[in-house]
């Protein structure tokens, strides 16, 4: 099976507030007072549209995370610390990237490889219980494919 997301991850509080600025952003609640929001096309296109300036982001391993989504993730990440990750998976084999957001700035990223997503959600406080991994503790296999995919 596979596994392709583009996704804001973070504690609740931090999440909404970022969720609040946008219209098409919906909230999907997660253990450990944790949610996300997907990056759908249309949230994308929405803070695109915001904020419109060229894309001055270095090359990085994250297909998403534009100049646009930066300034956006900057000013919501000041709750608390936010996770942008992406992940693309098929038959056991792809990447996982990630950047992590706080005080509004990235603190840490993009980083790009194997437990990438779990060092990050690591950073916004997830904890694990033994055999299992930090993606695992926030039951994120379950989420597979972007919303209307």
């Amino acid at each position: 099976m596979g596994h392709y997301i583009q996704a804001v991850i973070g504690k609740r509080e931090a999440v909404r507030s970022f969720a609040d600025r946008w219209v098409p952003a919906e909230v999907v609640d997660l253990p450990q007072d944790c949610a996300l929001v997907f990056l759908t096309d249309a949230l994308f296109d929405g803070i695109t549209e915001l904020f419109d300036e060229p894309d001055r982001e270095p090359t990085s391993p994250l297909t998403l995370f534009t100049s646009a989504i930066r300034r956006a993730l900057e000013e919501a990440a000041r709750p608390g610390p936010l996770a942008y990750i992406e992940t693309d998976y098929a038959g056991g084999r792809g990447t996982q990237a990630g950047v992590l957001l706080e005080h509004g700035a990235v603190k840490m990223g993009p980083l790009e490889g194997t437990g990438t997503i779990d060092r990050l959600l690591k950073a916004i406080g997830v904890w694990h219980r033994p055999g299992e991994d930090e993606f695992d503790a926030l039951g994120l296999g379950q989420y597979r494919h972007m919303p209307g995919e």
